[in-house]
């Protein structure tokens, strides 16, 4: 074999030697199972032996024949011997006439290799058919095919171009087998073509992992809603909503943007483990979030109460803990409002149950801010039997200004456990003044004790009757005292004005105005009018005493609720008028006039007077405390002589300041 190898050399090298034609040899074209066809032009003349074919070795240094073609007229030979899908081979063609003529030529296969950049990009690089140029081949552009098997079985010609390098970008493909060759026509149409590389191309990469914030309940629809921020990979097609454990799939979100889920078939009422995992456009799967569970809130109150009891289930999803939960309470189809805090997953509040319907839900809120809301849970409320009536029948003021008799009239019927009596000094915030108790009638008296005077304070109340369950109260009408206004016009002349008493149905039939005098037994009676002012006349009345009290008395219309017809008496002021003090200097005892001493005196407080007369020893010769009293000029039941006589009087005036006066008058026959 050696020994033919060296021959084969030898022929090869002698033949350079000689000035003979060589073979034309055209093209090489490697077929898709790695043989190779070689054109080449063939030869004419006798003593043919045959084209012998010959590849070179590496490992043998040497050419080493690989077939023959004894066919002259035969212009093409195909190589099954060689792989030429592996390797690029250097052919040489002899024609083979005997010892004087050997002409021979020789060509290269084209070796096509690439390294794969990414998915969608390949670097693509070739051989050249030879140090020089076939033959027609001069100046020709290599062409470059492409043929994704999947989308077609045709070949797509990529690039027309003289370098033998080049970079393919194409559309990203989940999966596929992609295949190039290189071509090089020359001028007679013969084709060279390298080998086929097939290249596995597709997106095996998972996209990164969705972050799911929270599993919460939308309370306007209340349906469970799962929030997450989207993936960051670029080639997001959606998201896949997976529930339990193991993760069962429910939906599919698509969008890359996609950012939240509304889940119709869960029940917010039950207990939900979700996650969520994106997907990419070849459809793989992200990593699996962990899951999220919704609070279940679930609440209690027993009848008669307006107590509830709230139980849920700790959120423990938030990556950073709970902070607190925030109760919302809203009442009659109202939206929640925030009503209080806990820290634990159980919470006793107090409602509201004057309405017909009460909503709540639990809000997570984790250490970050994030939110998570509870199922919203409605509670109805049931209405007690309350009172059919209940009316404050009198509010009259009694002469202190200090108290306050009360008269109420209340249905009954309904046993309650107490009734709240409030009062108002100022006609909007009311405040208990005290608890009067069932009775079993129907009209309930109390004495109400001011904390200030009724002539500077309008003071208005309230009764409230509970119902059957003691949560709710019924209250009655405000009932306001009757306040009474003085106005001295002049020393004879005394204007009153008085609020009217508007707490009767009936209204008011008239108004009686009575007067007293400080230190008179009781008040008179002195005019009734329907009117809510009157001016009193005193010019006759100059009374000692230095105060006038009034007050109004308001009596029905006509019989009430009660069947009787009720009054009230106004607040109780008073005028205090100036001390007028006024002593004679002479009297005449035995004449028919003049014949008392006594002071003219208006308007001294009552109690206080004293007068006493003495003669010009000293001897007490009179004395009294009565500001009606005079002395008739007698000592023991005998005329005093005529002469000079000292008085002593003393009195507290209307301004509390105590008065001595003294001096003489004097007796005269």
């Amino acid at each position: 074999m050696k020994g033919f190898l060296l021959f084969l050399t030898c022929l090869v090298v002698s033949l350079f030697g000689f000035s003979q034609n060589n073979i034309e040899v055209y093209c090489a074209e490697v077929n898709e199972d790695g043989s190779t066809t070689i054109h080449y032009r063939t030869v004419e003349g006798n003593g043919f032996y045959g084209y012998i074919i010959s590849a070179y070795d590496f490992s043998e240094e040497a050419y080493l024949q690989v077939g023959i073609e004894n066919d002259i007229m035969q212009g093409s030979y195909t190589d099954n011997v060689r792989n030429a899908n592996v390797e690029q081979i250097n052919y040489l063609v002899t024609a083979d006439f005997g010892e004087d003529r050997r002409p021979y030529g020789g060509i290269k296969t084209m070796f096509l290799s690439y390294e794969q950049v990414s998915d969608n990009e390949i670097n693509l690089s070739w051989t050249s058919l030879g140090s020089s140029m076939p033959e027609g081949s001069q100046g020709q552009s290599y062409k470059l095919y492409r043929k994704q098997k999947k989308q077609s079985d045709q070949w797509q010609l990529i690039a027309v171009q003289d370098e033998r390098q080049y970079t393919d970008i194409f559309p990203p493909v989940c999966s596929d087998t992609i295949l190039y060759k290189v071509e090089l026509e020359n001028v007679n149409g013969c084709v060279s073509r390298s080998n086929q590389v097939q290249i596995e191309v597709g997106d095996n990469e998972i996209p990164q992992m969705p972050d799911l914030k929270s599993v919460s309940v939308d309370q306007q629809t209340q349906t469970l809603v799962l929030n997450w921020v989207p993936s960051s990979s670029e080639d997001v097609y959606g998201y896949v909503i997976c529930s339990g454990n193991p993760c069962v799939a429910l939906d599919t979100v698509w969008g890359a943007d996609a950012y939240e889920y509304y889940c119709e078939d869960c029940s917010v009422e039950e207990l939900n483990s979700l996650a969520v995992m994106a997907i990419d456009t070849c459809f793989n799967t992200s990593l699996r979030t962990d899951s999220h569970t919704n609070i279940v809130l679930s609440a209690y109150r027993e009848t008669c109460s307006d107590k509830v009891r709230l139980q849920w289930n700790p959120y423990e999803d938030f990556p950073d803990g709970v902070e607190r939960y925030d109760i919302y309470v809203g009442y009659d189809n109202a939206v929640p409002i925030l009503f209080s805090t806990a820290s634990a997953v159980g919470e006793q509040i107090t409602i509201d149950p004057s309405h017909s319907s009460c909503s709540i839900y639990v809000r997570a809120v984790s250490n970050d801010g994030v939110i998570s809301n509870s199922n919203k849970v409605t509670l109805f409320i049931e209405t007690a039997e309350q009172v059919d009536f209940i009316e404050i029948r009198k509010v009259s003021v009694r002469q202190s200004n200090e108290e306050v008799d009360l008269e109420f009239y209340v249905d009954a019927s309904l046993e309650v456990s107490k009734y709240v009596l409030k009062r108002s000094a100022d006609n909007s915030s009311y405040r208990q003044v005290a608890y009067i108790p069932y009775t079993g009638d129907n009209t309930l008296t109390y004495v109400d004790h001011l904390p200030s005077s009724a002539t500077g304070t309008m003071y208005s109340y309230i009764l409230e009757a509970p119902d059957a369950c003691g949560l709710l109260y019924t209250a009655s009408e405000p009932a306001f005292i009757m306040q009474l206004s003085l106005e001295e016009i002049d020393m004879n002349t005394n204007r009153l004005t008085w609020t009217p008493y508007v707490s009767w149905e009936n209204t008011v039939g008239s108004y009686e105005i009575y007067r007293q005098s400080e230190g008179d037994p009781e008040a008179v009676l002195i005019d009734a009018t329907t009117q809510t002012s009157y001016t009193d006349y005193v010019g006759d009345l100059m009374s000692a005493a230095d105060k006038t009290y009034y007050y109004v008395r308001a009596i029905e219309a006509s019989a009430g609720i009660d069947g009787k017809k009720q009054t009230a008496n106004s607040t109780h002021p008073y005028i205090k008028r100036e001390t007028l003090f006024f002593v004679p200097n002479a009297f005449t005892p035995k004449a028919a006039e003049n014949n008392i001493f006594k002071p003219v005196c208006h308007f001294v407080r009552t109690g206080t007077y004293q007068m006493r007369i003495y003669n010009r020893y000293g001897t007490l010769l009179f004395s009294t405390t009565d500001i009606e009293e005079g002395w008739d000029g007698r000592y023991k039941g005998e005329f005093c002589f005529p002469d000079v006589y000292v008085y002593f009087i003393e009195y507290v005036n209307s301004d509390g300041e105590k008065e001595v006066r003294k001096g003489t008058v004097a007796v005269v026959d």
